[in-house]
């Protein structure tokens, strides 16, 4: 399957109170080489969904991806020989009528939260007014800020983002 991906991403300076009556998925990614690339090829598990995914950057925010279907016994069998790894929470969060992903990071990354919002055209992404619990936006840092996912901590994204003049506050699920 190809598409065309437009999305911003945001970093959050909160969850929305209601976070937890919306529907998530546990995701695990898994990147064949160290390199950093938008291109980069990649395995995930999306709850019980499997699949090989490679982006094509096209423009700022906007990438082709090819996605590969897989079947569990596949994505076994890949995994492991991927060389970096990590795992978040997706929560999938209605913004009106646009549909936003909120990815809460666990493990080393425990604390980091991030907000993608996907568009179905330029004008309607250009538009967009983030909420109030949205932090700063980071679409054009995204993929570099984010090397070494899967072997990077908390701590280093902190760092990071400081040296852009961005403050990063860890964020948590509320517990229930």
């Amino acid at each position: 399957m190809d598409e065309i991906e437009r999305e911003r991403v945001f970093l959050l300076k909160q969850l929305p109170a209601d976070i937890l009556n919306y529907k998530s998925v546990s995701i695990q990614i898994g990147d064949f080489t160290l390199s950093n690339a938008v291109d980069l090829l990649k395995i995930r598990r999306k709850g019980e969904k499997y699949e090989l995914i490679k982006k094509e950057d096209i423009k700022d925010g906007t990438r082709h991806e090819h996605v590969i279907p897989l079947n569990k016994e596949e994505f076994e069998l890949l995994f492991p020989v991927t060389v970096r790894k990590h795992s978040k929470l997706r929560v999938f969060y209605p913004l009106g009528s646009l549909m936003c992903e909120i990815d809460i990071y666990l493990d080393d990354m425990a604390g980091y939260a991030r907000a993608e919002v996907e568009f179905d055209s330029d004008k309607t992404m250009n538009d967009f007014v983030a909420p109030d619990w949205f932090g700063d936006e980071i679409t054009l840092l995204n993929h570099t800020i984010h090397e070494g996912l899967g072997t990077i901590t908390f701590q280093t994204m902190v760092d990071r983002f400081k040296e852009k003049n961005i403050s990063l506050n860890a964020v948590f699920l509320p517990t229930v």
